[in-house]
């Protein structure tokens, strides 16, 4: 068997096993602290996992979890989603099967941060030492230590193509 193929298949049962614990993760008969643990094994990184807790049904991104480092004493609430992958609307791709293309980033989230319901954190982020997210919040800059960030407002940037 070519070393290729060897690769692909260890690759496959890797994704398998992130998968599988990823919706063990999001499972609701499990306590918040025994997620982060188990969001550990999926590879993203923590300061102290025993002092962070994270809600039922968070997304935390499934490609690149280890690009993701979350320090201490963190509550990360139901529904929130952290993504290192986006879109890159600078330049289109060269690919004739995509059209877009992809890049990858880390989100550092820094110790005491708290993040509402259903937040969405997405790009090369790091989030402040006690910063406070509300509800329904896209983080896709910096945020300042010690801010409170609310509200959600889409703006049109510019246009693609």
């Amino acid at each position: 068997m070519s070393k290729e193929i060897e690769s692909q298949k260890k690759y496959g049962v890797r994704r398998f096993i992130n998968k599988l614990l990823h919706v063990i993760a999001k499972s609701s008969l499990l306590s918040g602290y025994a997620r982060a643990r188990i969001h550990k094994m999926r590879g993203v990184r923590f300061h102290n996992v025993s002092t962070v807790f994270i809600g039922e049904d968070v997304f935390i991104d499934s490609i690149y979890p280890s690009n993701i480092f979350i320090g201490d004493r963190c509550i990360i609430t139901t529904g929130t989603k952290i993504i290192t992958h986006f879109i890159d609307t600078e330049k289109l791709s060269d690919h004739p099967d995509y059209h877009f293309r992809f890049y990858v980033g880390k989100v550092v989230i820094e110790n005491d941060v708290f993040i509402g319901m259903n937040c969405v954190i997405a790009k090369p982020v790091t989030i402040g030492k006690g910063a406070v997210i509300g509800a329904n919040v896209v983080i896709t800059k910096d945020v300042e230590p010690g801010a409170v960030m609310v509200g959600a407002s889409a703006v049109n940037i510019k246009q693609v193509g």
